[in-house]
């Protein structure tokens, strides 16, 4: 009879964990269908709206933008026909890669008619003078439709947007 008992205790918990066995099967197949949703709807708008970013902030050398199934960016060289991993290129531009990514993603999930401000946090700090000076190039253009916040803990930033773009930006020192 205790054995039965055991049995019968066991047979339920099969049946309990085989209910949450489908239950997590079923979930990974919805959650791969939007994830390939997402992928297909997602990227392309991505890629372009990083691309014209990449652009920029690399002054042409750069004018596409790809990005895989986990959504990683390679990016490809103006007149070139093979794209290079984000870790095939140089630091200086994988952080601008990257840059331009997230602040494409900014764009979509932030759209201009709900122009909440943009934080970026020493974004810029491993950047070289040439390339913080084309991010920031950018990042005036940006705040035309919305307001940039830049924190850095150098000064050269400001230096240069108070040489660049006199009166308009303001720097406030802690």
């Amino acid at each position: 009879e205790d054995l039965r008992s055991q049995l019968r205790r066991m047979e339920g918990q099969d049946a309990f964990l085989q209910k949450e066995d489908d239950a997590i099967a079923l979930a990974t197949e919805v959650l791969f269908v939007a994830s390939s949703s997402l992928q297909t709807r997602f990227s392309p708008d991505l890629g372009s709206r990083a691309a014209a970013i990449f652009t920029k902030l690399t002054k042409g050398k750069y004018n596409k933008v790809l990005l895989d199934q986990e959504l990683t960016p390679s990016a490809q060289e103006t007149g070139q026909f093979i794209p290079h991993e984000a870790a095939l290129l140089s630091q200086g531009a994988a952080d601008q890669l990257y840059l331009a990514v997230r602040l494409a993603i900014c764009d979509m999930v932030l759209p201009a008619d709900r122009a909440c401000p943009v934080l970026l946090d020493d974004a810029l700090v491993n950047f070289d003078d040439q390339r913080m000076a084309a991010a920031l190039d950018y990042l005036v253009e940006l705040s035309q439709r919305r307001q940039v916040l830049l924190f850095t803990c150098q000064r050269r930033e400001a230096d240069y947007l108070n040489w660049a773009y006199p009166g308009r930006c303001r720097h406030v020192k802690l």
